[in-house]
């Protein structure tokens, strides 16, 4: 197994440099080390249905958003499970793929996953187009809540491994304030630690670049 960079809640700074190096190893041996730490409890045949679902991903071009970009879904399966949450092969594949939509690989992917795979995939597919505006957000966000409880934790961990590259871009005062009240003040409701961590990280960085 090569160093450990995948989260589990330790200070900030240390959680930046992993998430910053986890973006310049292959992807491929990050998945190995998840594999290894999270899929425990998975057996032979299980790990050799996501295994082949990561190959599958490996070979679409997902480098064309960000250079090793499948680093941040492996490292938020790896989230997912450390959540506590109960955990299937169908629910990691779910986590791998869950920007196939924005990125334009349902098709290439849909008939790997379970349709309520792929519903909870739309619901969490975002219009780019209309990112900025508060009506649509709250929408956005209240669907996903509505959805499940599960859905908008997911959500959050998604939002925190994405925070954790800690580039300013990433922390203008409309940022903040989207991370404040459509994560933040929901997220409260169903998972405090998340809560609490998400929340300091926010003010850390704001303090930082402000």
């Amino acid at each position: 197994m090569s160093e450990n960079l995948f989260f589990n809640y330790e200070n900030i700074e240390k959680e930046e440099i992993k998430k910053r190096k986890s973006l310049l190893i292959s992807p491929k041996i990050l998945f190995e080390d998840f594999v290894d730490i999270s899929l425990k409890k998975f057996n032979k045949d299980e790990i050799t249905e996501i295994k082949n679902f990561f190959f599958i991903l490996q070979n679409l071009n997902f480098d064309k958003i960000y250079k090793n970009y499948l680093s941040h879904p492996i490292r938020l399966a790896q989230m997912w499970c450390l959540a506590g949450k109960k955990v299937s092969p169908q629910e990691i594949k779910f986590v791998l793929a869950h920007n196939i939509i924005e990125n334009g690989f349902l098709d290439e992917i849909k008939d790997k996953l379970e349709i309520n795979q792929i519903k909870k995939i739309k619901v969490l597919t975002i219009d780019r187009n209309k990112e900025t505006n508060l009506e649509y957000l709250n929408t956005y966000y209240n669907n996903i809540e509505k959805y499940s409880e599960s859905l908008l934790i997911f959500k959050s961990l998604d939002k925190l491994d994405n925070l954790l590259i800690g580039e300013k871009y990433l922390f203008s005062e409309y940022s903040i304030n989207l991370l404040r009240l459509q994560i933040c003040a929901r997220l409260k409701k169903y998972d405090l630690r998340l809560y609490d961590y998400i929340n300091s990280a926010v003010n850390f960085y704001e303090k930082k670049y402000s």
